[in-house]
């Protein structure tokens, strides 16, 4: 859950996040988010190792190959249990498992 933490610490991720309220490809995300194209690339390849994107490859009789992304969270919350540890729960859209995962309080 670290690394879908981290990803969640980075503005424009979060950006992206908000931006995919349907399908879309990375060329309309780049313009409705105003991120450069090869940052868009790399930025849609992390958010999809980490799960929260998930791409869908068709072939466009114009252009070839298009990959469109879509959102694959509904909501990710984080509690502090009594114990101090740490909970994050990861909420699937459709149906799809949900995810959780709890740190213990740290020894001092």
């Amino acid at each position: 859950m670290e690394p879908l933490l981290n990803a969640l610490g980075t503005e424009s991720n979060r950006e992206i996040l908000s931006a995919l309220e349907e399908p879309m490809t990375a060329a309309e995300l780049v313009q409705k988010c105003d991120i450069p194209t090869s940052t868009m690339y790399r930025k849609l390849d992390m958010l999809s190792r980490v799960g929260l994107v998930k791409e869908h490859l068709a072939v466009d009789s114009r252009s070839g190959r298009c990959s469109s992304y879509e959102r694959n969270v509904e909501r990710i919350s984080v509690s502090v249990g009594d114990d101090g540890g740490l909970t994050v729960r990861v909420e699937r859209p459709n149906g799809s498992p949900d995810e959780e995962k709890t740190w213990g309080a740290v020894e001092r």
